[in-house]
């Protein structure tokens, strides 16, 4: 039988830990409950990961990436603002919620490693990326639309990265589709509202 290369057995653990965060909660989601979601035996884990620690900086690593792919991966709009706004804003929605169990599973694992001080710069490095990407969509938008904006980009940035975290989160909490569909409405006209002409130099 082929040896499974080392690259898909971390993609396969990483998946599963998502999966057992979610079900378990991170204290009870042990190497040996994580292997076993992946169908491993526990000895693999450690051919993988050095530790536990390492493993969740994979996890923040790949909840960043993959929320950011959905956030700038904005097809041609055309150079109307509020239609790039409107449908970046939607394909962000839809990625968290195809996958609630990550999005569970990255609650509790940002919460758990402000407490840990080997791990909590992770937490403000994970921000770090959602504000910088947020920056990238808001230029992409610009350069596309004419548009500027009523605050400044870092703070357009932090805004958006803040408002999909709130939305997600009460989402997860009562999975209330109409409501959670009605407020993303509501936060999407008030981001467009932020747009401007911009000045030209």
């Amino acid at each position: 039988m082929a040896q499974v290369p080392v690259d898909q057995r971390r993609q396969e653990l990483v998946e599963a830990a998502f999966r057992t965060i979610a079900r378990l909660g991170i204290r009870r989601a042990t190497t040996r409950e994580i292997c076993a979601e992946a169908g491993m035996q526990q000895g693999i884990f450690h051919y993988c990961f050095r530790s536990k620690q390492e493993l969740y900086r994979e996890l923040i690593r790949v909840m960043v990436v993959d929320m950011v792919d959905a956030a700038v991966a904005v097809p041609d709009f055309g150079d109307d603002p509020e239609q790039c706004i409107r449908k970046s804003l939607s394909r962000v929605w839809q990625h968290a919620t195809e996958y609630p169990d990550r999005q569970l599973a990255a609650y509790e694992l940002t919460t758990f490693i402000l407490r840990d001080q080997e791990l909590s710069d992770l937490a403000a490095w994970q921000y770090r990326q959602y504000a910088e990407q947020g920056e990238r969509l808001a230029q992409a938008i610009e350069t596309a639309t004419g548009t500027g904006w009523t605050v400044p980009r870092p703070v357009f940035a932090r805004l958006l990265s803040s408002g999909m975290d709130g939305l997600v989160l009460s989402w997860l909490a009562d999975r209330d589709d109409e409501m959670a569909v009605a407020a993303l409405e509501a936060f999407s006209t008030a981001v467009v509202s932020l747009a401007v002409p911009r000045s030209e130099p």
